[in-house]
């Protein structure tokens, strides 16, 4: 079926810039699906219409998106273009079903999709298989249902055969020790090793002084937040495990697996440690106290209402050198005397959170005194 004459001649770049523009912005009167057409030509390659179509596609309205995205659509570079940049649940379910899909377009639009609609695509084997790249996606996606990613490795494993027999081994080990109650039930579902992504290379980056601290803890027994060593059956498959399977773990494990990992460099593993729902009150306070770990997870600590209402972990805290300063100026004031006399004593914190902690002391001296 041929294309209105204007659309036609906006794509093959013969459109003047005036009409070029009102196009993309709706105001010609072409089909929708070919207006939808010159949308995603404008949209989805760089041109000088891009941010005009952009404005546009956003006010469209969600019931008229849908009805055109039920049928075929060929060229199909408009359903790239509702899956990359609309994000209405139905709107997406009827684009991911459109019998016009292809497997290049599912691949470019993962990374925009929201995660309740990635069940979808991983349920359209026929477009994963064709490529492998969409499975790999799907895993990374940061709003992916754990199950998802479990489900991924699935695949990889019992249709398309990528597990390596090295890995296929370790992974049955895995599933040994986890039945036999030896390590978390989270483990098992572990995704497969693969390589850094530049995000989690860059989350490792540390200070050549926490390095070397963090060295020396090395060469020390690890042991958890009631001083109990951890295993080293556990220690040495934690050192075999990528940095996405570590962040995997941070965010289901258990005690022992927390323990250990909030001592890795990589902020993101520390951030999700942090993050994971059963950790508890006398793990945060000993994060808190912890000279390694990244600023942020102290951040995450102080903004917890529930978690700052425990003394143990506000004392942690704001003796922690590691804490931001304003941060540890914001909740100084809560502690007891007898901690604020050896918060102005300790040469670790900043200079600025002594000297405040040393006037709060004066001012409660002499108040002493006059009364």
């Amino acid at each position: 079926m041929s294309m209105h004459p204007i659309v036609e001649r906006f794509l093959q770049g013969g459109l003047p810039e005036p009409m070029a523009m009102a196009l993309v912005g709706g105001s010609l009167p072409v089909p929708t699906l070919d207006l939808l057409q010159a949308l995603a030509h404008a949209c989805l390659t760089e041109t000088p219409y891009t941010q005009r179509g952009l404005d546009f596609f956003a006010t469209m309205p969600e019931s008229l998106l849908t009805g055109v995205m039920g049928d075929p659509v060929d060229p199909p570079a408009p359903l790239q273009l509702v899956l990359c940049h609309r994000k209405e649940p139905a709107l997406l379910e009827t684009t991911l079903l459109n019998p016009s899909l292809t497997a290049a377009i599912v691949e470019a639009s993962v990374p925009s999709l929201p995660g309740s609609v990635l069940e979808i695509v991983l349920n359209n084997q026929v477009l994963w298989m064709e490529r492998h790249r969409i499975l790999d996606l799907l895993e990374e996606h940061p709003e992916g249902e754990y199950v998802i990613k479990r489900r991924v490795n699935e695949f990889r494993f019992d249709v398309l055969r990528l597990i390596p027999e090295e890995v296929k081994r370790q992974r049955l080990e895995i599933i040994d020790e986890v039945e036999a109650g030896h390590l978390d039930r989270a483990w098992s579902e572990l995704p497969l090793p693969k390589e850094k992504s530049k995000e989690e290379a860059e989350a490792e980056v540390e200070t050549e002084e926490v390095a070397a601290e963090r060295r020396l803890l090395a060469q020390k027994p690890i042991l958890d937040d009631e001083g109990n060593e951890i295993t080293l059956t556990l220690t040495q498959r934690m050192m075999k495990l990528s940095t996405n399977q570590k962040i995997m773990l941070a965010i289901k494990g258990g005690k022992e697996e927390r323990t250990f990992l909030i001592r890795e460099a990589n902020r993101l593993i520390q951030v999700n440690v942090i993050r994971n729902g059963r950790i508890t009150e006398g793990e945060v306070a000993y994060i808190a106290n912890m000279r390694t770990v990244n600023e942020e997870v102290l951040r995450i600590i102080s903004n917890s209402r529930e978690w700052m209402k425990k003394y143990p972990i506000t004392k942690s805290l704001v003796m922690n050198p590691r804490t931001p300063l304003p941060v540890a100026m914001t909740h100084f004031k809560r502690l007891y005397e007898s901690d604020m006399k050896l918060l102005m004593k300790d040469r670790n914190v900043a200079e600025l959170l002594r000297r405040e902690a040393k006037r709060l002391v004066d001012m409660k001296a002499q108040g002493k005194q006059t009364s």
